[in-house]
């Protein structure tokens, strides 16, 4: 019991991390936006247009490393509630599949800006990685622990 509560709260709290890193704490470059206003012949502003501008990659990457953050946090919920040890494991086994696809995000898949200065590169990228990494570790050290509590309470 006390890996299964142990294991998921990290799970959940690293879920959480995933989500606030790209939004809050070390955020990506914003969505840029551009306003474009339609005048008439008297110089009045008739409409204006918002939303049109340049999406930078990273601001996509934040994206996903969300809705990858809201996945972990669904799985350590899930893993709070199961009592079956092969059940865990394969949890667990699915985290750290799912933390390779987190490290693939900001480095393979979608990447960050080009320009080595913006503070997608110095602050969001690393941090996405070094958390990718770390989940990926601890979901492998709690698959091997939990095969090796299996293997005891089967022989």
């Amino acid at each position: 019991m006390q890996n299964r509560v142990v294991s998921s709260l990290i799970y959940i709290i690293i879920g959480i991390l995933f989500i606030l890193f790209p939004l809050y704490i070390l955020p990506v470059c914003p969505h840029e936006t551009v306003n474009l206003s339609t005048a008439t012949m008297q110089g009045q502003v008739e409409h204006v247009h918002t939303g049109v501008g340049k999406i930078m990659k990273c601001f996509w990457t934040g994206r996903a490393e969300v809705g990858v953050g809201s996945l972990i946090i669904a799985i350590g919920t899930l893993m709070l509630f199961c009592r079956k040890i092969f059940l865990r494991m394969g949890l667990s086994m699915a985290i750290a599949c799912i933390s390779l696809f987190a490290l693939a995000i900001p480095t393979i898949l979608i990447g960050v800006c080009d320009n080595q200065m913006m503070r997608c590169n110095m602050g969001a990228k690393p941090a996405l990685v070094l958390l990718s990494l770390l989940l990926f570790i601890i979901a492998l050290v709690n698959t091997f622990y939990l095969n090796k509590a299996a293997r005891r309470s089967i022989f």
